[in-house]
């Protein structure tokens, strides 16, 4: 008879208790606390916090009109001179003054709605640059944002501006209105005009 040979099994392996994987509550826990580190890191930046307009989708500011003007007062300006000017326009009378500064050549938007401006609810921001001899409308503001006393106001020159082709020495203007509410009421507010690769422009005024 043959003899059966016993041959002893390998010891199975215990299984190994593996850590388990955290729960998708735990990520999404995880992630908005990141977010909000992110958001909290960057409210120190002096223009990090929102403007108070009540909807962050909807500018501070609507626009009123613009176009090109011949300022009356250019002696320093020579031909090639990148001057950039701007305004705070608080009552009718700085509206008159600011008008006189400059002779208008051509405006988009109605001509007549300076005339429906209400001095009591509306500031007006206004700017004109010297000189941009190119096509179009190309000064406009991008963004107004306030912060307490403090007031951004960033403009931009459009280099690819389509329309008719005016005359050397024709300065492009642009206005828009702001609500007073945005500022502290009976304080002085610091607005500092920006247009890129040119000085800022610092101006007070008490809009509120």
């Amino acid at each position: 008879m043959e003899s059966i040979e016993k041959v002893d099994s390998a010891p199975v392996a215990s299984p190994v208790a593996h850590r388990p994987l955290p729960s998708l509550r735990m990520t999404a826990a995880v992630l908005v606390l990141a977010a909000l580190f992110a958001v909290f890191s960057t409210a120190g930046s002096e223009w990090g916090s929102p403007p108070p307009s009540g909807s962050s989708l909807l500018p501070n500011f609507r626009y009123v009109n613009s176009g090109w003007v011949a300022p009356l007062e250019t002696q320093d300006n020579g031909p090639f001179s990148q001057e950039l000017r701007a305004f705070v326009i608080v009552n009718q009378e700085e509206l008159d003054a600011f008008e006189s500064t400059y002779i208008s050549k051509a405006v988009r938007g109605n001509p007549t709605s300076l005339g429906r401006i209400d001095f009591d609810t509306s500031v007006l921001l206004a700017a004109y640059y010297l000189w941009r001899p190119v096509q179009g409308d190309p000064l406009s503001v991008r963004d107004v944002t306030v912060k307490g006393d403090r007031a951004r106001v960033q403009l931009e020159l459009d280099k690819d501006a389509q329309g008719r082709e005016y005359a050397y020495l024709y300065a492009p203007m642009t206005m828009v209105a702001v609500e007073r509410p945005l500022f502290p009421p009976g304080e002085p507010v610091e607005f500092v005009f920006e247009l890129a690769g040119h000085p800022s422009i610092t101006l007070d005024a008490t809009p509120n």
